[in-house]
C-alpha cells in the first residue's frame, strides 16, 4: 500500500453515459473527509464500515481497509493540511471495479546490469529513501537540502545516474521494464529513464512504472515526474504511443498518482484532439476530481480539461459533463 502523501494549502463507461458524479463530504474524528469516485458505496455507509473496521486508525490510512477488508480494487487517502490549523482534510478515492485496474504485467527474467546498476539496486533494496530522494531531486539538486539526506550520499547516487547517459543505458532500461522480475531492477530502471528526458519514449515509460504491481517501482516515478513538473527537462511531448497505459491511469490504476498524471501531460503539452480522446473514453474519475469540494483536488482536473477542450467552464461540473458528451448547449462560467 502506497504511503500517505501529504499536501500543504490544498470518478469505466462511455462517456454517453457519463454523468456529474459529486464527492461527498462527512465530519471525521479529524476533519473533513470527502469521498470521490464511488459507484456501488454510499459515503456514508462506507464512512461508517471504516470506522467500525479500523476505530482507531487514522482516517487518512483507510486505503488499506478499503482494499483489504471492504474489497475495492485500489483506493487512495490523501491528506490536506492549512497552515496554522490542526484540522485535516482527507480526500478519499475509491475504485470499485477490478477491470478499470490495469497493472503493467512484468516479466520473469533477470536482466543482466552493469556494475553502476548493480551499485544502484543495492541502495533500492538497502536504503530505498535515498532512491527516491535522488529520483525526486535528479533535475533540481539544488532542492536536495529538504530532504534530509545527506549531501555526500545523493551525490554518489547523481555521479552513477549520471553515467547512464548513452543509448545503450536507455534501451537496458526499457527491457528491464519490460522483462525482468525483481522490483528493485524496475526501480533502477525507471530511475534511469529520468536521465532520458528528451525521448518520448522515456516519459511513456515513467508514467508506464506508475502502474507498476510493485508500489515501491511506482513510487521512484512518482519521485522524478513530481521534479520534473517544474524543471527546464520538461517540454512538448508526442503521448499517443502511450495511449494503453493512460487509459489505465484515467480509469483508476493507482488513484494515487491521478492528479500527478494530470499535471504531467498538462507540463508537456498534451495534444487537445488526443486528450479529448482520452477523456471521453474514461470520463468517471477525471470528472469526480473535477467535482470534488475541495479546490486542491479539482484544481489539476479542470485545469487539465480546459487544455484538452480550449473551454473555461470553472467549477461547472454540468457544463464539463456536457462537453465530454459532445453537447454544446452548456453554459458554464467562468471560475476557479
Amino acid at each position: 500500500m502506497r504511503s500517505l502523501r501529504t499536501a500543504l494549502g490544498m470518478v469505466a463507461l462511455l462517456v454517453a453515459t457519463a454523468s456529474p458524479s459529486v464527492g461527498r463530504v462527512i465530519e471525521g474524528p479529524d476533519g473533513q473527509v470527502e469521498f470521490v469516485g464511488l459507484k456501488e458505496w454510499d459515503a456514508r455507509d462506507l464512512f461508517d464500515a471504516i470506522q467500525e473496521l479500523a476505530p482507531d486508525q487514522p482516517f487518512h490510512a483507510c486505503a488499506a481497509v478499503m482494499e483489504m477488508e471492504l474489497g475495492f480494487a485500489e483506493a487512495a487517502a490523501m491528506s490536506y493540511r492549512t497552515l496554522g490549523s490542526d484540522e485535516v482534510y482527507t480526500i478519499v478515492v475509491g475504485v470499485e471495479d477490478a477491470a478499470r485496474v490495469q497493472r503493467r504485467k512484468t516479466g520473469s527474467d533477470t536482466v543482466a546490469l552493469p556494475e553502476a546498476w548493480q551499485d544502484l539496486k543495492a541502495v533500492a533494496e538497502e536504503d530505498f529513501g535515498t532512491l527516491t530522494g535522488a529520483a525526486r531531486t535528479l533535475h533540481g539538486r539544488d532542492d536536495a537540502e529538504w530532504l534530509g539526506i545527506a549531501p555526500k550520499t545523493l551525490d554518489r547516487m547523481w555521479a552513477v545516474i549520471d553515467r547512464a547517459d548513452g543509448g545503450r543505458d536507455r534501451r537496458l532500461a526499457h527491457e528491464v521494464l519490460a522483462r525482468d522480475a525483481s522490483w528493485s531492477t524496475r526501480a533502477v530502471a525507471t530511475l534511469v529513464l529520468g536521465n532520458f528526458t528528451e525521448h518520448d519514449t522515456s516519459w511513456h515509460g515513467l508514467l508506464e512504472s506508475l502502474t507498476d504491481p510493485q508500489d515501491r517501482v511506482g513510487n521512484v516515478a512518482q519521485s522524478l515526474l513530481q521534479g520534473l513538473i517544474y524543471s527546464d527537462r520538461r517540454r512538448p511531448v508526442e503521448w499517443s504511443e502511450a495511449q494503453v497505459t493512460l487509459l489505465a491511469l484515467l480509469d483508476g490504476t493507482n488513484p494515487w498518482d491521478f492528479d500527478l498524471v494530470l499535471a504531467i501531460l498538462v507540463a508537456t503539452d498534451i495534444d487537445p484532439e488526443f486528450g479529448q480522446r482520452l477523456a471521453r473514453e474514461k470520463p468517471d474519475l477525471l470528472l469526480a476530481y473535477a467535482g470534488a469540494e475541495h479546490a486542491g483536488v479539482r484544481q489539476r482536473a479542470i485545469a487539465f480539461l480546459k487544455v484538452i477542450s480550449g473551454e473555461d467552464f470553472g467549477t461547472d461540473l454540468e457544463a464539463w459533463t456536457a462537453w465530454l458528451n459532445g453537447r454544446s448547449d452548456s453554459g458554464g462560467s467562468a471560475g476557479e
